[in-house]
């Protein structure tokens, strides 16, 4: 999985006057449950019981992590990690505005209240320009006594300006100022408005960063392998390859959030097998696995296991700078002819169907899920289905030939490198099935996969994967500047920042620049029925052109051994944080 990681939610802002964002109606619970089917409408469901309180007995407790993360700094490219989120950053990194499990917007003990317009926390000027008004709490302090000032704002805003390789600076690039004269009041200032808000210092993947802890706002060469200072209720206190071990910060000033256990360890087990043989022997104790096809044979008594909707979406993803496949998949007949020879319904359920009961809704979004209301209409790529006479049709109008496998063009075949996750049995599940589906229709495949660290942390930075299999997220704002505005290409030029990594620059009629438009002109648009429109019309374009090839939505999954570790596990399951987020309420039993 990438890091732009989301919950369940209709709108991220429908009026400045909302503190918080409404949520999207969640069609099941967040409470543990024992056993779980997953149905098509989404939702955990069956056998639910109520989480069982945490005993506070202390002890030290172990969870598996099914990729691991190059280093821990938590906007540069190790930040692309799904698991530096889920494992690290949520229980050290301090944050602003901040999720709750429902995936709704509230302030975090760092403010003493959420801006508003009521409070004037948040100011629409006539000239367009934005401000907004953070007022620190006075018992905010970081792990070594500093308190939290506005300093740690301005510092903040700077640091995401200013790191060589930042994973995005979205937001961050139209602050013009950041008034820190007040210790405890931060005004940041703004040249337009900015729709996506509450995701800046904080929110789903964003944080505040402790100014005295750096000697420089480019930040891309600290806390590689450790983070010395905590703005959360756990302190990292080792990390390497092969474990993180966190404990309780001493420091921390909010009492319902003090962890129950002495000390938490993250292993990694990033092949499926490892992973649940672990959980089998009680090796660890909680997982969060992506579903794989025997999961309900493997995880029985005392293993249970929850399935949570989420915002997480997997598909294909075409990188157009590619070193080998490059220059075919930059080519748009190539990328209508893949599409079309693809039978995503027998994908979604080959990938999904031992978690969903019957066929398993396939994605039709450009960049959104129906989690997301009306930003995802379900309309965008519903009119691609497989059509081997489209595919021929394509090819033979760009110039290819069918040879006796593979169409060929100009003494090339089309043969085109693909690229996942290593160990992921889905994944290869599902490069197995294509690879069968497209055969009749010439198309033909190299696989190359390779661990998570090296794919997303390396190959993606630097746009040398060709064509990807992964899950992409975004915050709970429906924001999709990262994925097609032209200037998050990573390049040299850039350092290697930002993540559009299909990197989608060459159509003749400028379609690109138009997707590149509509995406920045949504995030700078308040009206939430303009904004709507703006999101369509950039849907619309990215299914035309097939920039990327949706395949469906992907359930989240706690995994735990009842007999071992009780407490309210899975209650952040669906949420950006992941499941381990409130591991401080989880205690060993007995």
């Amino acid at each position: 999985m990438t890091r732009r990681m989301t919950v369940r939610f209709a709108a991220l802002l429908a009026a400045f006057a909302l503190v918080a964002v409404a949520c999207a109606d969640t069609s099941g619970d967040t409470t543990t449950t024992t056993t779980t089917t997953a149905a098509p409408s989404g939702g955990d469901t069956t056998a639910t019981t109520a989480p069982p309180s945490g005993g506070g007995g202390g002890g030290d407790a172990v969870f598996i992590a099914e990729q691991w993360p190059e280093c821990l700094n938590p906007i540069q490219s190790c930040a692309n990690s799904s698991w530096l989120t889920w494992m690290s950053s949520t229980h050290v990194m301090a944050r602003l505005m901040e999720l709750e499990a429902d995936g709704t917007f509230v302030a975090s003990p760092v403010l003493t209240e959420a801006p508003s317009i009521e409070n004037g926390g948040l100011v629409e000027n006539p000239d367009g320009s934005f401000q907004i008004t953070y007022n620190i709490s006075p018992n905010a302090v970081w792990s070594d006594g500093t308190p939290m000032t506005s300093a740690d704002v301005e510092f903040t805003w700077r640091a995401y300006n200013d790191t060589t390789g930042v994973l995005s600076s979205a937001g961050y690039d139209i602050i013009t100022s950041v008034d820190a004269s007040d210790p405890k009041v931060a005004v940041v200032s703004f040249s337009e408005a900015y729709a996506p808000w509450p995701d800046l210092f904080g929110g789903g993947t964003n944080y505040l960063l402790p100014a005295h802890g750096f000697a420089s706002t480019d930040i891309a060469d600290d806390w590689i392998d450790e983070i010395p200072i905590s703005g959360g209720p756990w302190v990292s206190v080792s990390f390497s390859q092969t474990e993180a071990v966190l404990v309780p910060n001493d420091n921390y000033w909010v009492e319902d959030r003090k962890p129950l256990l002495d000390q938490v360890t993250f292993v990694p087990r990033e092949d499926t097998d490892t992973e649940v043989i672990a959980l089998q022997t009680g090796e660890g104790l909680v997982a969060y696995p992506q579903p794989f096809g025997d999961i309900k044979e493997r995880m029985t008594d005392p293993i249970a296991f929850q399935t949570h909707d989420s915002l997480f979406y997997e598909g294909l993803w075409p990188g157009q700078r590619s070193p080998n496949s490059g220059d075919l998949l930059s080519n748009e007949a190539v990328r209508l002819a893949l599409i079309y020879s693809l039978d995503r319904q027998q994908i979604a359920n080959t990938a999904l169907g031992a978690v969903y009961e019957g066929d398993v809704p396939v994605l039709n979004c450009g960049g959104w899920t129906p989690a997301q209301g009306d930003a995802c209409d379900g309309t965008d790529f519903a009119g691609y289905t497989q059509d081997f006479d489209k595919v021929e049709e394509i090819l033979t109008a760009d110039g290819w030939t069918r040879g006796d496998t593979c169409w060929e063009k100009d003494g090339r075949e089309l043969d085109i490198e693909w690229n996942t996750v290593a160990g992921n049995q889905r994944r290869e599940d599902v490069q197995a099935l294509v690879q069968q589906m497209t055969a009749p229709a010439g198309i033909c495949w190299t696989i190359q996969n390779y661990d998570a660290g090296e794919l997303f942390q390396n190959r993606l930075p630097q746009l040398t994967f060709n064509l990807g299999l992964w899950a992409q997220a975004s915050s709970p704002d429906p924001s999709q500047v990262a994925l097609y505005k032209i200037d998050d290409i990573p390049t040299e030029a850039n350092g290697y920042s930002g993540q559009n990594y299909t990197a989608w620059d060459n159509d003749p009629d400028g379609e690109h620049l138009r997707l590149s438009e509509l995406v920045v002109e949504a995030d700078r648009t308040i009206d939430p029925v303009k904004r709507l429109d703006l999101l369509n019309q950039a849907g619309d374009i990215v299914a035309e052109h097939v920039v990327w090839i949706p395949l469906y939505t992907l359930p989240n999954i706690t995994a735990w051994r009842t007999d071992l570790i009780e407490g309210p596990i899975g209650l952040f399951g669906p949420n950006t944080y992941g499941t381990f987020a409130n591991m401080y309420d989880w205690s060993l039993t007995g």
